[in-house]
């Protein structure tokens, strides 16, 4: 991969070492959700927690699938809060 070509994926740093912390400030990944898959992406397998690379991806998609179902939840809220606002111009029975 290029960085000529993809220039968003690369970041400068002035650190030797970083860790998913660091790199999730670099890459402005702030919803803990988002934040979580890519520590378990990242690390599959390898924390030496007992879980394997299959249930730590599982365990992303879920995480994931968690982030998919609250945006419905905020959509759907967002809905219902628009449903039971007066609309400008409408008259009050």
């Amino acid at each position: 991969m290029s960085q000529a070509k993809h220039p968003h994926y690369f970041k400068a740093m002035p650190y030797t070492h970083v860790d998913i912390y660091r790199v999730l400030l670099a890459y402005g990944v702030t919803d803990p959700c988002l934040q979580h898959a890519a520590k378990k992406v990242l690390v599959a397998g390898g924390r030496g927690a007992g879980k394997d690379v299959r249930r730590d991806i599982r365990e992303a998609i879920e995480t994931l699938e968690r982030w998919e179902e609250m945006r419905s939840e905020e959509e759907a809220a967002s809905a219902a809060d628009s449903a039971t606002k007066p609309q400008p111009g409408a008259v009050k029975p």
